[in-house]
Parts: structure tokens; C-alpha cells; sequence
């Protein structure tokens, strides 16, 4: 046979079937395999960057949370303290009238607390007066009183005790009847009151508990209450000592005292009880629990308030309402939207996984866009941070924060022809402070530094820490350039009081104050160099004293 023969019937040489199935199978395996890895890579980065941006809402939340309700126990102790501190003026005042008295009639008592009203003194029940009597003058003295007044008085006791309290004037402050007579240390927790306030001289609180002529009511209409007692002295004798006329006392119902003390605050954010340590418990006062409570343990606030002799347990819970619906649902929108953005990335890397270099680009251009994302939201939160214009110590405006508002108080003044005082504030003594004390102690005195200059300047003025020791205020808009002396005087008045703390322990310090007065043309640097400079003069002339810029230094 020929060649030509052979090479026509020769068959052609081609690859077998299967190797050609199982390559193309092989490939578009590959290629699988490649898009579900970049699905997998879009859902893993996406999820974790969202989860990231989620945290960060997350943690900003929760410090903002943490500053709202250390704002608002700061905000509820400091009404209830001072609402005690009224209550023991009042008592004070009528005891100290009483000690004047040399023969105390029922009308005298009763001109004495004319002023007083259930609406000046919410939750007071009555103000009485109680003598000491042995149990073997107890005829005796309701034959005394009787005639000074108290017409149809019967002193009645349950047990022969060697000594009695009772209450032989009685002025109602609701309206419910309140007899004369009762033995006051016949109630436990009166008794221990009487006692703690005869010891002491002082205003006393007693435990809670039921007020006698509260407990025929129904147990739904019965309130925890306490009582407030305060010693009434005569003159002091030949030998020096004061005799003790009796007690000026008062029922307090905690209820209506606490949801009155507490009607300006923000109540409807927060969950506050006020209760009593009582043999190792905490009893219950009275309590406010507006909304629904917030689960939320790490922003629960408690404090312990020291008042008249004894001491009472705040405690302040969230409610949902103290962030706003938009800030505690931004952490779940951030991720919602996040996973939103990955699966759609992931749908959109999965359709383009049949051009394997196509996919890869898209993953790429993913990636980036969600590590663009994160630097966004990176840059963000730094920017927030850096508007945080705060003192975490004192929660006065920081340094930037008083800058900025000496360049716009420049400004305003320049234009409407006005005057503003800047003060630059410098404590004497602070730092024996510190080293004697140590800094918790220092710290403490910076607080209540700041408190009380609060106290005595304007809620338009701005007061603001330095840092250290160092203070500044800016009083707008005054009336009288000498206004100034008046204000420096109350703040190195206010500051020079001793500072309680920790037990026993008081701290003292004194302010040194330098005024500067805005001209035209002035600076925020150059007014504040002027009230440093004069701040200086007067710590060289003596300290504890102010000085505005140009003048001599004026002690207070």
C-alpha cells in the first residue's frame, strides 16, 4: 500500500474526551471556587468593619450615657441636700427663737411658726415642741404647760420609764388633727433622733419609719417618712452650760418630700430611689420610677448623702428614655447599613466571578471602599473627640472651650459698646494640699472649687479650669465696671472656706485673684496676660485677695 493510501486512512491523533471534560469541568471549578472566595472575603471584611463601626457608636453611646447620669446625680444630691439644708434652717430658726423665750406660751410657739406651710416645707406633717420630763414630773408638767396654753394637754405614756419627751405644743401643717401629749421616746427611731441631737447640739435626721398619725390610713396611702429634730437651749448659767428646753421637731413623709425636691429635675429620664442603711439593709424612703427602666447595670449611679447626723443611700437608674430613640438605635442602623453594603458587595462579587481578573478587581475595589469607610468613620470620632471642650474633673469648660468664648465675648462687647471682666483664679496652698493629703484629697478640692464658684457668679458667666490650680471666669455684660470687687470678693469669700475631705479632715485654701477689663483692640491672649499679671501682684502682695489690672490689691 502506498503512502497516500496510508495517510488517507490513517485516524486523526486528538485528545481523549474525558481529559478535555475534566479540564473545562477543572476550570470553571477554579473559578467557582474563586468567586465563592471573594463573596467570602466581601461578607468577613464587611461584617468586621460594620461590627467595628457599630462598636465605636456603641462606645461613644455609653460615654455619653456615663456624663448624663453623673450630671444627673450630681443634679438630684444637690437638690435634696440642699432641700434638707432648708428645712434645717427653718428648724434652727424657731429653735433658736425659742431659746430666747423666758416664758414660752402656746401663743408664742405658735407666733414662732406662723411662717411655716406645708407649701414652703413639702411632706411636713407638723412642727411640735418637746420637753424633758422624769417620769416623776410628768403631773407636774402638764399642770405647767397647761397654764402657758396648752388648754386639755395630757401627757400619756405607755411604760414608767425614768425619762419622757413629750410633745406639748403642736402646729399642723396639713390640716390632719395633731394632739399634744405623745411621748416621743416611746417611738425608737424619734428616740435615737432626740438623743443623736441632744449629744450633738445639732440638727438630726432619725431612721424612716410610719408617723404615728399616719398609721390608722390605708397601707396604700402610707408613706415611709422621717423626723427632723433640733435641740432648743436656754441661756447659759452661772456655770457655763446651756440647759435644754426641749426639741423642736418635725414629721417629714418621704414620698411627698421627694417627688417635691425633685419636680425641676429631669425625672423623666431617670429612676431614683432614696433609701436608709438601717443594721446592714438599705430600707427603702421613697422612690420615683418614671418610664421604662433602661437594662443597663454599668450606668446605674449611687452616692451616699451625709444629712443632719445620718446618712442616706441615692440611687439613680436609667430609664430608655435618657438617649434619644436616634442615638440608641444609631449603633444597630450603622450595622444594619454596613451588612446592607457587604451583602450587596457580595452579590455584586459573586455576579462578576465569571471573569476571574473582573472579580479580583471588584474585591479590590470593595476592600478599599470599605477601608475608605473605616477611615471615615476613624476621622469622625476623632473629630468628635476633639470637640470635646469639657474638664473631666470639675466639669467646667477647658482651656480651648474658654479661649473661644474670651474671641466671641471680644467680638460682642466691641459692637455693642459693652464691658466684660475676664478673672484668672489661682489657689494659694493647694499644693500642701497635695502633699500633706495626697491628690484624691486634691482632686476633691478642685471639685468643690469649682462648685462653689458656680455658686457665686452668674449662670451667664463662664467658669472655666485651666488646669492645676488655675481658674478663670468671664462675667459678661456688666452693669459697673466696680462690679468686679463685688464678684472678686464672693469668689476669694466662697473659696476660703474650709473644704471637707473625708471624715474628720478639712482642707483650707484661698484664692488669689487677677481682673482684667476688655478695651478695644484687645486680644484674647493680651486680656488674659493682663488677669494673669494682676493675679501675680496679688500673690506677691499677700495673697487671698484680688487685684484689677492697673489698681492695688484689695483684700477680702
Amino acid at each position: 500500500m502506498s503512502a497516500g493510501r496510508r495517510e488517507k486512512f490513517m485516524p486523526a491523533v486528538e485528545p481523549p474526551i474525558g481529559w478535555s471534560v475534566k479540564a473545562t469541568t477543572g476550570t470553571a471549578r477554579r473559578r467557582r471556587w474563586t468567586g465563592v472566595a471573594a463573596v467570602l472575603v466581601v461578607l468577613i471584611v464587611g461584617g468586621l468593619a460594620s461590627g467595628g463601626a457599630s462598636l465605636a457608636f456603641r462606645k461613644a453611646q455609653d460615654r455619653l450615657g456615663s456624663q448624663a447620669m453623673d450630671d444627673h446625680l450630681k443634679s438630684v444630691s444637690d437638690a435634696i441636700t440642699d432641700e434638707i439644708s432648708h428645712y434645717s434652717g427653718a428648724l434652727g430658726d424657731i429653735a433658736a427663737a425659742i431659746g430666747t423665750q423666758t416664758t414660752l406660751t402656746r401663743a408664742d410657739f405658735l407666733g414662732l411658726t406662723e411662717s411655716t406651710s406645708y407649701g414652703r416645707l413639702p411632706g411636713a406633717s407638723a412642727i411640735s415642741f418637746s420637753v424633758p420630763t422624769s417620769d416623776a414630773q410628768v403631773a407636774s408638767t402638764q399642770a405647767l404647760w397647761r397654764s402657758r396654753g396648752a388648754t386639755g394637754l395630757s401627757l400619756y405614756r405607755t411604760t414608767a420609764d425614768a425619762e419622757h419627751a413629750f410633745v406639748v405644743y403642736t402646729r399642723t401643717l396639713t390640716g390632719a388633727t395633731a394632739p399634744a401629749g405623745r411621748d416621743l421616746l416611746q417611738i425608737a427611731e424619734s428616740a435615737d433622733a432626740l438623743r443623736v441631737a441632744r449629744e450633738t447640739g445639732t440638727f438630726t435626721v432619725s431612721h424612716s419609719h410610719i408617723l404615728i398619725r399616719d398609721r390608722t390610713l390605708p397601707v396604700t396611702e402610707q408613706q415611709m417618712s422621717f423626723t427632723l429634730a433640733v435641740p432648743a437651749f436656754g441661756p447659759a448659767g452661772a456655770t457655763g452650760v446651756r440647759p435644754l428646753l426641749g426639741w423642736v421637731t418635725m414629721g417629714v413623709r418621704g414620698g411627698d418630700f421627694l417627688v417635691h425636691t425633685l419636680q425641676k429635675q429631669s425625672l423623666g429620664v431617670v429612676q431614683v430611689s432614696l433609701e436608709d442603711p438601717l443594721e446592714g439593709t438599705e430600707k427603702a424612703i421613697a422612690g420615683i420610677a418614671p418610664g421604662e427602666a433602661m437594662h443597663a447595670p454599668g450606668l446605674a449611679r449611687t452616692e451616699t448623702l451625709n444629712v443632719g447626723n445620718h446618712s442616706w443611700r441615692l440611687l439613680l437608674r436609667p430609664t430608655t428614655l435618657l438617649l434619644s430613640a436616634s442615638d440608641r438605635w444609631a449603633s444597630k442602623l450603622t450595622l444594619l447599613g454596613g451588612l446592607a453594603v457587604t451583602f450587596l458587595l457580595a452579590a455584586l462579587a459573586g455576579v462578576l466571578a465569571g471573569a476571574r481578573n473582573r472579580a479580583l478587581a471588584q474585591v479590590d475595589e470593595a476592600t478599599a471602599a470599605l477601608r475608605q469607610d473605616i477611615r471615615r468613620r476613624e476621622e469622625v470620632e476623632a473629630e468628635l473627640n476633639v470637640l470635646v471642650f469639657t474638664d473631666q474633673l470639675t466639669g467646667l469648660a477647658n482651656r480651648a472651650l474658654f479661649y473661644d468664648r474670651v474671641g466671641h465675648a471680644l467680638n460682642t462687647h466691641l459692637r455693642a459698646g459693652g464691658t466684660f471682666a475676664v478673672f484668672f483664679i489661682d489657689l494659694d496652698g493647694f499644693k500642701q494640699v497635695n502633699d500633706q493629703l495626697g491628690h484624691g484629697a486634691g482632686d476633691l478640692v478642685l471639685k468643690e472649687v469649682a462648685v462653689r464658684l458656680r455658686r457665686c457668679l452668674r449662670d451667664s458667666d463662664t467658669v472655666a479650669r485651666f488646669g492645676g490650680d488655675e481658674f478663670a471666669v468671664i462675667a459678661d455684660w456688666l452693669a459697673d465696671p466696680g462690679d468686679v470687687h463685688i464678684t472678686a470678693g464672693r469668689i476669694v469669700a466662697a473659696v476660703r472656706e474650709p473644704i471637707d475631705v473625708g471624715g474628720p479632715v478639712r482642707a483650707s485654701v484661698t484664692a488669689s485673684v487677677g481682673i482684667a477689663l476688655n478695651r478695644p483692640g484687645d486680644s484674647a491672649d493680651e486680656i488674659l496676660r493682663e488677669a494673669d499679671l494682676a493675679m501675680y501682684t496679688a500673690k506677691t502682695t499677700g495673697k487671698c485677695r484680688h487685684v484689677l489690672a492697673g489698681q492695688t490689691s484689695e483684700q477680702v
